[in-house]
């Protein structure tokens, strides 16, 4: 009887302490709010503290139009045609922020690790600064090859691989991601005609870009 005493008193202790700990937790998280980069109210500091564990342990999947609003502002800013932006980023991850390959390329513009560094990513996992490596990168690529074709061979294969064969290297898998790149670009654009592209501080439609 006296061992039982004692397990309950053990246990009512510790229900006692758990519940001191979650509500310490809320009061002291009264100005607590979080939003994501939606704009979208995640939790407050009414959300008790078990919603909000498994709020933050989740990858929030945005929605394929915000993803697209995403890269046509962050587009505009560098200068690129978002379309084209679009047809790589589709025909990398469907447009998921989540997507990760099998060699470790992350997010909506499949970026390595080193390439995000190269153009100032800090958080390879952050949708904006994701888009906004892989905008950089691509403007890159259009100045340096100036045609859409050798743009998506780069992008895929490397600029190293397009620079040894002079032109898209015969890899079945690049050729089918750049074949995928101008079907999806073109039926972006066949509506309204070739779109302006930049190259350096120049804007231009020229057939050369195709």
């Amino acid at each position: 009887k006296s061992n039982y005493r004692t397990s309950k008193m053990k246990i009512v202790i510790i229900v006692i302490i758990v519940v001191s700990v979650l509500y310490g937790f809320n009061v002291f998280s009264s100005g607590l709010k979080a939003v994501n980069d939606n704009g979208e109210l995640v939790y407050t500091n009414s959300t008790n503290f078990f919603q909000r564990a498994l709020i933050l342990s989740k990858r929030y999947n945005y929605s394929k139009e915000y993803v697209k609003r995403l890269i046509k502002k962050i587009a505009s800013d560098e200068g690129v045609d978002y379309r084209l932006v679009y047809a790589v980023a589709s025909t990398e991850s469907d447009l998921n922020n989540s997507a990760v390959s099998s060699k470790g390329a992350i997010g909506v513009m499949q970026l390595m690790k080193r390439t995000a560094t190269s153009y100032g990513v800090k958080n390879i996992n952050n949708i904006k600064e994701n888009i906004r490596g892989g905008v950089k990168f691509l403007k890159h690529l259009i100045t340096k090859y100036k045609t859409i074709k050798l743009v998506a061979a780069a992008y895929n294969a490397g600029e190293t691989a397009v620079d040894r064969y002079n032109g898209v290297p015969p890899y079945d898998e690049t050729k089918h991601y750049v074949n995928k790149v101008l079907r999806r670009y073109k039926n972006y654009t066949h509506s309204i005609g070739r779109p302006l592209i930049r190259i350096g501080n120049t804007y231009t439609n020229t057939g050369a870009l195709w």
